[in-house]
């Protein structure tokens, strides 16, 4: 049985320890307040949770702000006996599910957008696999905006005040349950905020990708190129000055030559970085709170040929950060755009004074550029328009390069759903996933296997830590179902078959009009059960979830791997000290305060105890309620303006002894 943690946490609303409460037969622990914390999941290489969203399961695109689309949750284990169910009352394409936080009932709602002409908005009940409610603007609201037929408002996230965010073309609109608290009431848009002409390039440019910053802001990209960060108590007419920076050489150009393309969402750390990549290159801005200013720019290869696969030009990937602790080697992770795609690492903060570029004429920012041929090492061509799935210092890459694909003059909205749909066509079909591990004592990438017979053929894949087990949506001859992957070794250790996938002729209709839908429809009538570029998801209870062609797929496990206290506790104690060197190096512009990485280690240090209880494990649990008393000292010194240095060593010192 493999041992690894389990999730642990979800925002904790109003946490205090009490004096008096001891379990170790030692002094009682001192009062902490940890209100308004989240709690990081007990797993190995789990980025800082963030308290701006609503709850740790799933709650925005690639998860989280890190975009590492991986998981402290458990997924179906290899060993597990998995159903489908799948819903198919929905109006366009999701691509993306967002998990809320638990009602008082425990209850859990997915939201998500729908890709189509009618820019639906729907609600899923989790326990009944039932949707709530489906919001269409034009059918509820007088005068709704147009939204042309595209991506954008794809990219989306539940904040911790449970509200669903989506921004599309130039507004950010804030759904939520009609009646506050009820899971099972209608949507209702709670407000919808139109964004200032200045913080867009040109009157063409639209929002193309959002996350959350750590503080608690709204930032998007636009399409041509601008950041801008919003409140996330923002209102309509009261915005003030929008924070916003935009790149000279691309915004607003003219010679669409010249312009840079964003088709991708963006990333965030705890330390204030959001990341963009455009058609060209890859970019650093760093917010503290008050202003957004570029940090670095470096630029990566790409080539002119356009993939029918590819959504943008440049990279198909949205950046994915690696390297969790303050200690790691830390990079943004994206695959390139040449016609056979390299898997690209940019330093994501100082650039080590000893390193020196890997070529001449590379910027010095690249830590390693690796071709990825999938196992095939005669191939002169690869592709990938998914985000580059991320764990620990390893990055996982699928292929999505069709075979002989049909090109569609013009391109656009038609070209993406025809090549999407040919992915089911087995003569045409992408085969391939590779993972490639950053080697931190080397300082250099390496390729760890390649797997060439999988095909997940425009999915995004998803990890879990637990079960050890990448996820994806395949096809087998035609067939569409969820294939597990061992992360170890790129062995498939899970096939669970979706159903037929036949479609409803009057649901599918309003896209029966692009050009060259129709034909591709006719050669794979069954293609319901396509991803259609949606990602997989892990969701409460073991479960994937994963948006399909007009669609939505859930594959229910009957064996969920269980947990080990140990690797959990043994988790819970690498990143309390990772809290504590954070805080002892202390806290710089835009990142989280020394006094909250206290109370996060102080938090991290009561769950690992309850799990080091669970287990048995009564020296651990002795070490962590040690450490918490350090802390809490600590967290006082600093109350009072004296020196936290002698509390914090302590509490590592403890810690140390019993890893």
């Amino acid at each position: 049985m493999r041992q690894t943690p389990r999730l642990a946490g979800f925002v904790i609303l109003s946490t205090m320890f009490q004096v008096g409460c001891s379990d170790d037969g030692g002094a009682p622990l001192p009062e902490v307040d940890t209100a308004g914390l989240c709690v990081t999941p007990l797993a190995p290489d789990e980025p800082l949770c963030s308290t701006a969203f609503g709850d740790v399961t799933w709650p925005g695109s690639h998860r989280s702000s890190y975009a590492q689309g991986s998981s402290g949750l458990r997924g179906p284990s290899a060993d597990a006996s998995v159903t489908t169910e799948h819903l198919s009352d929905v109006l366009g394409l999701p691509i993306i599910m967002a998990f809320g936080p638990p009602y008082d009932d425990g209850g859990i709602a997915v939201w998500s957008t729908a890709v189509g002409l009618q820019n639906a908005i729907f609600k899923i009940d989790h326990e009944r696999f039932e949707i709530i409610d489906t919001y269409v603007p034009g059918e509820r609201e007088e005068n709704a905006p147009a939204v042309p037929l595209g991506v954008s408002g794809t990219y989306t996230a539940v904040d911790a005040s449970n509200r669903f965010i989506v921004g599309r073309t130039r507004f950010v609109s804030f759904y939520g349950d009609s009646v506050e608290g009820d899971r099972f009431s209608p949507i209702a848009l709670k407000k919808r905020i139109f964004m200032p002409d200045e913080v867009f390039c040109n009157e063409d440019d639209i929002i193309a990708g959002m996350t959350l910053t750590y503080d608690g802001y709204l930032v998007f990209a636009t399409e041509l190129g601008n950041v801008f960060v919003i409140p996330a108590d923002a209102e309509e007419g009261d915005l003030g000055e929008v924070p916003f920076a935009s790149w000279v050489a691309n915004c607003g150009a003219t010679d669409p030559s010249e312009a840079e393309i964003v088709s991708n969402s963006v990333a965030a750390d705890e330390n204030g970085g959001i990341y963009v990549v455009t058609s060209a290159a890859m970019y650093r801005f760093q917010w503290d709170g008050e202003e957004l200013v570029q940090s670095w720019r470096a630029e990566y290869e790409s080539s002119a040929m356009q993939n029918p696969i590819r959504i943008g030009p440049g990279s198909g990937s949205t950046p994915s950060l690696m390297g969790t602790r303050v200690s790691d080697d830390r990079f943004v992770v994206i695959t390139d755009g040449r016609e056979l795609i390299h898997l690209v690492l940019f330093w994501r903060d100082e650039i080590p004074t000893d390193w020196e570029a890997i070529a001449p004429g590379k910027d010095p920012r690249i830590a390693c550029e690796v071709p990825i041929r999938f196992g095939v090492p005669s191939a002169t061509a690869s592709a990938s328009e998914q985000s580059v799935l991320v764990r620990g210092h390893s990055a996982i890459v699928v292929n999505d390069l069709l075979t002989d694909p049909t090109v569609i003059p013009g391109g656009g909205p038609a070209q993406s759903a025809v090549a999407a749909l040919e992915g089911g066509i087995p003569e045409k079909a992408p085969f391939g996933l590779e993972r490639v591990d950053w080697d931190p004592e080397a300082k250099a990438c390496v390729s760890v296997w390649a797997n060439p017979d999988i095909s997940i053929p425009n999915g995004i894949p998803s990890m879990s830590a637990v079960t050890g087990l990448i996820y994806g949506l395949g096809q087998r001859n035609g067939q569409f179902g969820l294939e597990g992957v061992d992360f170890e070794n790129g062995e498939v250790r899970l096939w669970a078959p979706a159903g037929a996938g036949v479609c409803d002729q009057e649901r599918i209709a309003p896209v029966m009009f692009l050009p060259g839908v129709s034909d591709v429809l006719e050669a794979v009538p069954n293609s319901c059960e396509n991803s259609a570029y949606a990602a997989t998801t892990v969701g409460p209870d073991g479960m994937i979830y994963t948006g399909t062609f007009f669609g939505v797929t859930r594959y229910v496990p009957d064996l969920v791997e269980q947990l080990d206290p140990s690797a959990r506790a043994a988790a819970g104690i690498d990143q309390a000290l990772d809290l504590l060197l954070r805080a002892e190096a202390g806290a710089g512009s835009g990142a989280i305060s020394v006094r909250d990485l206290l109370r996060r280690a102080f938090l991290q240090l009561s769950e690992t105890s309850e799990s080091a209880m669970d287990g048995g494990l009564g020296e651990i649990n002795t070490a962590a309620r040690d450490a918490q008393r350090s802390v809490a000292a600590a967290i006082d010194a600093l109350d009072l303006g004296a020196s936290i240095e002698s509390d914090v060593a302590a509490a590592r010192t403890r810690l140390m002894e019993a890893q």
